[in-house]
């Protein structure tokens, strides 16, 4: 299992199986496909929302800890 050191302790990397981001805007609501679509029509950034939906793979959540 990969790890990464965060504040002097080792901590599991998991991978990513998947992820997929929506651009959308926050007023309108109208999706956009890429980030390019938005900034050719001009729009301020700050109205623009990005969601991302992270897939990971399942977790045990009951594994047996050392003792």
């Amino acid at each position: 299992m990969k790890t990464t050191r965060i504040n002097g302790e080792n901590v599991p990397v998991i991978d990513a199986i998947k992820s997929v981001t929506t651009i959308s805007n926050k007023i309108t609501g109208i999706k956009y496909t890429t980030e390019e679509e938005w900034k050719n029509l001009g729009i301020d950034p700050k109205d623009i929302r990005r969601d991302v939906k992270v897939t990971v793979p399942r977790l045990d959540l009951f594994a047996k800890t050392k003792y």
